[in-house]
C-alpha cells in the first residue's frame, strides 16, 4: 500500500512526474505544547500530504491533552501518564506508527507545508538514504546552524531501521537525536533544506522560567548522550555538567530578579 504523488519538475522544461510513496507516519512528541500544537497539526492535516499523524502526549500538565482531543479522529494519540522525555516519546510514537516511513516533527513549527514533508521522505524512497535530517534556511530558523543537522527535530527514517533502537532511545531524553545521528552511517545520511519552515525556541513557546528549566534539562541530556557515545571523557562530562548547571543557575537568578524589579 502507499500513495502516488504527481506533479511537475521545477528545473528545466516542465516535466510531469509520478512518485509512489509508501505509507508515511508523522510522529510528533509533545510536552506542554498548548500554544502551538494546534497550529502544527492543522498545517499537516490541511497540507494534503498523505500520512497518518501520531502525537505522543508526554505527560503534559497544560491544555495539550484537551487540544489533541479536538483533532480526533484525524490523529492518533498516545499518552504517557508522566513525563518520560523526548526519547521515550519518540519511541512510543514509532511503536504506534503503521507507516513504512516515520517522519519526526517538533510540535512548535510555523509554516509547515506538504513540500517540507515530501523533502524529508523522498531521499528514503529514491535511495540510498537511511536517515534524512531537515534544516531551515539561515535567517529563518532560530536555532544555530551548526547544530541543526545533529539536533534537528525534523527527520525521517524507515520504521524497520528504528525498531531495533527503541529500547536505547527511551532513556536518552533530548540526547536521542544525537544518538540517532551516530547510529546511521554518514554516507547514508542526507541533509535537506526546508525553506520557510520556522522552528520556535523555548522562550517563544513557554515562560522564561520554564524555558530555562527546559534548556538545563536539554543540555544535560545531550551531554549525557555524548558521554555514553564516547565523544567526551567522564572527566570532561563532569566539568561541562557543572558549568551548565552554574550558568543556568545564574540565568534563573537573573530572571527572578527581573520579575521582582
Amino acid at each position: 500500500m502507499g500513495t502516488d504523488i504527481s506533479g511537475y519538475a521545477a528545473d528545466g522544461p516542465m516535466r510531469a512526474f509520478l512518485i509512489h510513496l509508501p505509507v508515511v507516519s508523522v510522529v510528533i512528541p509533545a510536552y506542554n505544547e498548548e500554544r502551538f500544537i494546534g497550529q502544527t497539526l492543522t498545517s499537516i492535516l490541511e497540507s494534503g500530504f498523505p500520512c497518518e499523524v501520531v502525537v505522543v502526549d508526554d505527560g503534559s500538565t497544560d491544555r495539550t491533552s484537551q487540544i489533541l482531543e479536538d483533532f480526533r479522529p484525524r490523529i492518533r494519540i498516545v499518552r504517557h501518564p508522566v513525563n518520560r522525555g523526548k526519547g521515550a516519546a519518540m519511541a512510543s510514537g514509532v511503536r504506534a506508527a503503521t507507516g513504512e516511513v516515520v517522519v519526526f516533527c517538533d510540535a512548535h513549527l510555523l509554516g509547515l507545508q506538504s513540500y517540507h514533508l515530501l523533502s524529508l521522505v523522498l531521499p528514503l524512497v529514491q535511495g540510498p538514504a537511511r536517515a534524512v535530517l531537515g534544516v531551515g534556511l539561515p535567517g529563518i530558523t532560530v536555532r544555530p546552524q551548526f547544530l541543526m543537522p545533529l539536533l534537528t527535530g525534523q527527520r525521517a527514517y524507515f520504521r524497520r531501521d528504528l525498531e531495533p533502537l527503541l529500547e536505547e532511545m527511551e532513556g536518552l531524553g533530548y540526547g536521542v537525536e544525537l544518538f540517532l545521528f551516530h547510529r546511521f552511517p554518514r554516507e547514508r545520511t542526507v541533509v535537506v533544506v526546508l525553506p520557510g519552515l520556522v522552528h520556535l525556541l523555548k522562550p517563544q513557546v513557554s515562560s522564561p522560567q520554564a524555558a530555562a528549566r527546559g534548556y538545563l534539562r536539554e543540555s544535560l541530556e545531550i551531554l549525557r548522550a555524548l558521554a555514553s557515545l564516547g565523544e567526551i571523557s567522564p572527566t570532561r562530562f563532569s566539568r561541562w555538567r557543572q558549568k551548565v548547571i552554574t550558568a543556568m543557575g545564574r540565568y534563573m537568578y537573573t530572571i527572578r530578579d527581573g520579575f521582582q524589579g
